[in-house]
């Protein structure tokens, strides 16, 4: 804009300097004699608005968020050394188990995982069926894969005691990793300055307490003036492939109350997608790097991916969702805890799936490469 201004003042003066002009006289003389001063370039300057110019430019922000299913960083009390998560990290490293999908996680603006697990050193189990537990050096399997976030309400968050809970939270936070867990609400910030929080808490037990985790944590994050809202929850019945019907009732409720996004998981298998009020509901994104399970049956995962976007700070109603179809690992017949994006054959058989279970209750689609669409 500048040079066009520069350009139009000199078009000005060289029209005078040649209407006229004698070679005896010099410019600033005829100048002069027609009255006109140098002046005039500031003048044409001083008649553009540039601020107001600047203000009617509208700001417009993009944020990709990615979820993941469960993610058990660890092994449970069963499993002997031998082929357990703990071995393969010994073996390759904590740059090995999000290999296969690193590019999308550096890609993205925020990777949020449900951590199922404990990262503690405790060796005071409760008693239960199944205790998940890793170290807490652990949380170097994010942070190397541009993992920036967790949610941690779940059913596993004490399986080692009140004290398991305490080392995963004092983990998360030396390692720079946002989390949410019932009262506690996390706030990630982009490099943009978008604001994402994040509230989680587990909602098997279908009581009030729980939920009012969810609702107060909704308030005071819209309090923040956060950007986006993220709700984390962990219900379902094990091995299902469609919600109940107070995941559903809930999930509504949930967005009624403030979310932008509802993450759910726990059933270990993938369930459908809702649109609800211009927002989505991802039931369950089933196992994802999953070390409490060496081999299980269904390994079928994706990553929910969706774009958001802001105008002058303004969430805009569009949906902008993808699906990426995974393996839970890179072998068929067992788990190597290395999630890995599928294509042809492979990536369509879970696109089907997801679409047959969105199906009975919601309007969504996805096409052959994994984009949500909106049915009539």
């Amino acid at each position: 804009m500048k040079n066009r201004r520069k350009g139009t003042a000199w078009c000005l003066l060289g029209c005078l300097l040649l209407s006229g002009c004698t070679f005896s006289e010099s410019p600033t003389q005829k100048l002069a004699q027609a009255d006109i001063s140098f002046r005039l370039p500031q003048q044409i300057f001083a008649a553009v608005p540039t601020e107001k110019v600047k203000e009617s430019i509208p700001v417009v922000e993009k944020v990709t968020i990615t979820a993941t299913g469960d993610c058990t960083l660890g092994a449970t009390q069963t499993h002997g050394y031998a082929g357990s998560f703990h071995q393969y990290y010994d073996d390759y490293g904590e740059t090995y188990f999000f290999q296969g999908v690193r590019d999308v996680f550096e890609n993205d603006d925020l990777t949020l995982i449900n951590l199922e697990c404990v990262l503690t050193t405790s060796e005071a189990r409760v008693e239960k069926t199944w205790n998940l537990k890793g170290k807490p050096e652990y949380t170097g399997i994010m942070t190397s894969s541009s993992v920036e976030a967790c949610s941690l309400g779940n059913n596993h968050t004490k399986d080692y005691g009140e004290a398991s809970h305490t080392d995963t939270e004092n983990a998360l936070n030396e390692a720079g990793i946002v989390f949410g867990y019932n009262d506690h609400v996390g706030i990630y910030t982009t490099q943009e300055g978008v604001t994402i929080g994040i509230v989680s808490a587990s909602l098997l037990s279908q009581n009030a307490q729980n939920e009012g985790y969810i609702q107060k944590g909704i308030e005071q994050l819209k309090d923040q003036k956060v950007d986006l809202i993220v709700a984390c929850c962990h219900w379902g019945i094990e091995r299902e492939y469609f919600p109940n019907d107070y995941q559903q009732t809930t999930a509504h409720r949930i967005i009624d109350w403030g979310a932008d996004l509802v993450i759910g998981n726990h059933p270990h298998v993938l369930q459908g997608i809702e649109e609800y009020k211009g927002k989505i509901i991802c039931y369950s994104l089933g196992n994802f790097c999953f070390g409490g399970n060496k081999n299980p049956q269904d390994k079928n995962t994706m990553m929910f991916q969706q774009t958001f976007t802001l105008i002058n700070g303004e969430l805009q109603p569009e949906l902008d969702v993808t699906i990426i179809p995974c393996r839970l690992s890179s072998k068929t017949g067992s788990n190597d805890f290395q999630p890995t994006i599928l294509s042809g054959e492979g990536k369509q058989n879970i696109i089907d799936k997801v679409n047959s279970y969105s199906a009975p209750y919601s309007s969504v689609s996805f096409d052959t490469e994994g984009k949500m669409h909106l049915d009539d």
